[in-house]
């Protein structure tokens, strides 16, 4: 396993949330298919979608789509500015779409 020093994060807006050693471990052991912090960088920076957690208020989720049925997820804790996890799953969890806008057309 990769062992980091505290690390920034920077999302697509320029906001920035710091990834700790013990968080980075975590991912790693648990969700093993995040191999580098890369993949972090690019779920935050590219997202396929930005869902505000509907059960943590103060947790945002970015998605990045990588296969047709599967999305790396970083979930951030807003108000403390740092990542608590990241893992893959095969939906989008319910909560308010924060980007891309939902089109008020439809």
């Amino acid at each position: 396993m990769e062992s980091i020093a505290t690390t920034v994060l920077k999302d697509k807006d320029g906001r920035e949330f710091t990834l700790d050693p013990e968080t980075w471990m975590h991912i790693q052991e648990f969700h093993p298919e995040f191999t580098e912090i890369g993949l972090l960088e690019v779920a935050l920076l590219k997202p396929s979608w930005i869902v505000r957690s509907s059960w943590d208020r103060e947790s945002i989720l970015y998605y990045r789509r990588v296969r047709p049925h599967r999305f790396h997820v970083v979930v951030a804790q807003i108000r403390e500015k740092k990542i608590k996890t990241a893992l893959t799953t095969e939906t989008v969890k319910e909560g308010d779409i924060l980007w891309p806008k939902p089109n008020p057309m439809r």
